[in-house]
């Protein structure tokens, strides 16, 4: 059962020596991203599972390591020998030296996933453990401004807005309702795993908190807690 989420982005620039003198420019949403960190554990899972976006839909294990070398630090987290894509390698950063505080799994949701296969790997999720925790990984759209690596597209803030306040309000139909093909043109990369979150949580009334939301280079970026007081409605 689903007991506490956390929502974070997993740019390679909220790892200070990547960011190097604007580091600064994230100093508020890395303060965040900490209290939400600390929520997930303080909700007494007894698995933690690390969702983050990838090529494919993989479960990872827990023996892994990441690394930032292809963005020009020579830093590694984990020593295990799979190696983790950017979004979980950013999660496995977060976490620290906490992995050994509870049993943690890493997995992938593909790109591309459908919605229906996030929602159905959402539910499998929530049934590891007695008590889970999930913590997603996933940004919001690089079409924002002229800037922006996918360059400016009107819809792209209305999109990032709704998302904003589906994970404020805990509302898991609005997640579940996310346009894969939208998602894709806004180069939305948190799509799939929003929708495994919404899978999770489903028959549930998760408490929600948007702890930070902004887009400093052109990308939405959120980070959001959702704790769980009532069991599931199964």
């Amino acid at each position: 059962m689903l007991v506490a989420a956390g929502i974070f982005p997993h740019p390679p620039v909220l790892v200070p020596e990547v960011a190097g003198r604007r580091s600064a420019d994230l100093d508020g949403m890395r303060t965040n991203c900490e209290r939400a960190v600390t929520r997930l554990f303080d909700a007494g899972p007894d698995l933690l599972v690390v969702l983050g976006g990838d090529e494919r839909t993989a479960c990872h294990g827990s023996d892994v390591r990441g690394t930032l070398l292809p963005h020009g630090v020579d830093m590694t987290f984990g020593d295990g020998g799979v190696r983790l894509p950017l979004s979980l390698t950013i999660g496995r950063w977060l976490l620290g030296s906490r992995t050994e505080l509870v049993s943690t799994e890493f997995r992938s949701v593909g790109w591309g996933t459908a919605p229906a296969d996030c929602l159905e790997l959402g539910e499998r999720l929530a049934g590891l453990a007695p008590r889970v925790a999930l913590m997603v990984l996933g940004d919001g759209s690089a079409c924002r401004t002229e800037r922006s690596p996918g360059f400016l597209d009107p819809d792209a803030v209305p999109l990032d807005d709704h998302v904003a306040e589906a994970l404020r309000g805990g509302d898991t139909a609005a997640l579940a309702a996310l346009d894969p093909k939208a998602a894709e043109r806004l180069l939305v990369a948190g799509r799939p795993t929003w929708q495994v979150l919404a899978g999770a949580a489903e028959g549930r009334s998760p408490e929600g908190e948007l702890l930070d939301y902004q887009a400093p280079y052109g990308v939405g970026y959120f980070v959001a807690s959702w704790r769980f007081d009532a069991p599931a409605d199964r």
